[in-house]
């Protein structure tokens, strides 16, 4: 059996990422690379909805049913 290990979360999570799957991100660019060159932007690539560092983990803790700690870490 695996030993439980924390997730560190430097700050307080509040920090915001879009994620996206990279297939998807590959297409977008692959799109933009074959656009007419009349074509102007800008363009946004990714998933609109933003997830904070502290809902990400906790999302990850509650779908692998863990027992891991979310651990705090000051900004450097």
């Amino acid at each position: 059996m695996t030993p439980t290990r924390d997730i560190l979360c430097v700050g307080d999570g509040s920090q915001t990422r879009s994620f996206c799957y990279v297939d998807d991100m590959i297409e977008g660019l692959i799109r933009m690379i074959k656009a007419p060159d009349n074509f102007i932007g800008p363009v946004n690539l990714g998933n609109p909805r933003e997830s904070s560092v502290l809902e990400l983990a906790e999302m990850i803790v509650r779908l692998t049913d863990s027992t891991s700690k979310i651990v705090f870490k000051p900004l450097p």
